[in-house]
């Protein structure tokens, strides 16, 4: 095996050595792109697995409190919507009294979830107030 010999002036291949050693270095490169590709599929088969897609998804879902708050509300919307619906139409009624209902039930369930915003923003202000408050007394 030729390790590091010079091939030719200029990189230019002269000889029959020069030749074998080009392809030998070409065919090492090769291995390398293949292990490394293999390597890379390998990775991403891992990471589409549906468990590893589920534990990912929980990782970020414990670390981002925004996405909890959005989910919470978009929760407790959608559980008052469908607990009035189900209070006002019960189990059988009319086309138009179902229709009312699911209207409701959407209504209820925005009107949850722009309670909260609201709650959020007075809370944040009354912070901000309050840091005010501390700055502007010392």
């Amino acid at each position: 095996m030729i390790e590091e010999k010079e091939i030719g002036k200029h990189g230019k291949i002269t000889s029959v050595g020069d030749l074998e050693l080009a392809i030998e270095r070409l065919e090492r490169k090769r291995m390398l792109l293949e292990e490394n590709m293999k390597d890379d599929v390998h990775a991403i088969l891992e990471g589409l697995k549906p468990s590893n897609i589920l534990k990912n998804t929980m990782h970020h879902f414990q670390e981002s409190s925004e996405i909890r708050s959005n989910l919470l509300k978009v929760a407790l919307g959608l559980g008052a919507g469908y607990f009035s619906k189900r209070l006002l139409v019960g189990k059988s009624a009319g086309m138009f009294k179902k229709t009312l209902g699911t209207a409701l039930q959407y209504g209820i369930a925005a009107l949850v979830a722009k309670k909260k915003d609201k709650e959020e923003k007075s809370e944040s202000d009354t912070k901000r107030k309050n840091l005010l408050e501390k700055i502007l007394s010392l």
